[in-house]
């Protein structure tokens, strides 16, 4: 645009572009105090604050996504951090010192202690037990649960990463969300989108959706870096209810193809612990609704099958939570999938006392006789 040839239509253009100028510096002074606020609002203790289920996670090419390596943020009301070696809890050296026996925990969310405290965790609280009982043996549980994991990237973390820690009992967490698109349940609860995923991280590869086209988008990376934008995009772009019930729905009756793959998967990890002398075992956790009288147990039957045939302990949590929800006191779960700290608790009773049972824990006689 051309400026006005006189000199006072000039110096009126320059007041104007001025202004306009002011004008948007004062609107980013002012987004950047909102984004404070919201902040300050959302984390008043400094850390940042999960508004959805992968805070403190990143993008990765070969596994979708992994802990970010020195994350702080606040899941409900528990402080979680991420260590230097990308997962959550003490950071272990990858050689166990002399005498000391490891085990290793691979899981989803509900390994990583989601919404609980690290201490409350069924994986230290596991720890703690083994040290309490067998003072003259040193005991060492890793957590290497990272949200949204299912059996195929349990596999390739324990064959990447895992198995370099030289565990002692490798154990894998399932949880019935295991069955769902991987990629639905991450898109659900965040504004990311995930690149290619391999069709074997699929249970049902011909139902999964269209493959992304890489990585998530700049404007999408951009936002989510912001709590304001985060708030603005929760309220005014809500997630697909159809998507999320698909993302959330229980599959608590696989079919014949989903506990292949479930087989393929388990019998992998078992084989490759097998051959750096580690034994290896399954925890298969409960969801909510099967606490309720009447809701069938199918897919914990068809696991320990599995187990049988594959020649591995599956360790069923469900009769150990029914027994507690019996008993009343405090809820096991803080939503569907999700334990409380006393639904944790639960889980590292029966899952000491079925290892120990099962002579996978050397100094278990007095854990399995209490049992």
């Amino acid at each position: 645009m051309l400026l006005p040839s006189n000199p006072a239509g000039r110096a009126t253009r320059w007041r104007e572009l001025a202004l306009l100028g002011a004008s948007l510096a004062l609107c980013l002074l002012a987004l950047g105090g909102l984004e404070a606020l919201a902040r300050r609002a959302a984390a008043p203790s400094g850390e940042a604050e999960a508004h959805d289920l992968y805070e403190g996670h990143e993008y990765s090419e070969t596994l979708g996504w992994v802990p970010r390596p020195g994350a702080r943020f606040r899941v409900l009301d528990a402080p979680t951090s991420i260590n230097t070696a990308g997962y959550r809890g003490r950071q272990a050296p990858a050689r166990p010192a002399p005498g000391r026996r490891r085990v290793l925990h691979l899981g989803d969310s509900v390994a990583f202690g989601y919404g609980v405290a690290l201490e409350a965790t069924f994986a230290k609280r596991l720890e703690q037990r083994l040290r309490t009982r067998a003072p003259a043996r040193s005991y060492e549980v890793l957590n290497l649960g990272v949200s949204g994991y299912n059996p195929y990237t349990e596999a390739e973390l324990l064959a990447d990463v895992g198995l370099g820690y030289r565990p002692d009992l490798v154990l894998a967490q399932f949880c019935v969300n295991d069955l769902n698109d991987p990629t639905l349940h991450f898109d659900a609860s965040t504004m990311l989108a995930l690149g290619d995923v391999p069709d074997a991280a699929f249970p049902d590869p011909a139902a999964r959706r269209a493959p992304g086209a890489g990585g998530p988008g700049v404007a999408a990376s951009a936002c989510r870096h912001s709590r304001l934008c985060s708030l603005l995009a929760e309220r005014l772009a809500p997630l697909d209810a159809d998507e999320m019930v698909r993302a959330l729905s229980p599959r608590a009756d696989p079919s014949d193809a989903e506990i292949a793959w479930l087989e393929r998967h388990y019998v992998r990890m078992a084989r490759e612990a097998a051959a750096r002398g580690a034994r290896f075992a399954l925890v298969v956790f409960p969801y909510e609704t099967q606490l309720q009288p009447g809701v069938p147990d199918t897919l914990q039957r068809d696991l320990v099958a599995l187990g049988e045939r594959a020649g591995f302990l599956v360790i069923d949590l469900l009769p150990a939570f029914r027994a507690a929800a019996a008993d009343g006191g405090a809820p096991l779960f803080l939503d569907l999938w999700h334990p409380t700290a006393r639904g944790h608790a639960v889980a590292a009773d029966a899952i000491d006392r079925a290892l120990s049972c099962a002579g996978l824990l050397p100094d278990g006689n007095a854990a399995c006789a209490a049992g």
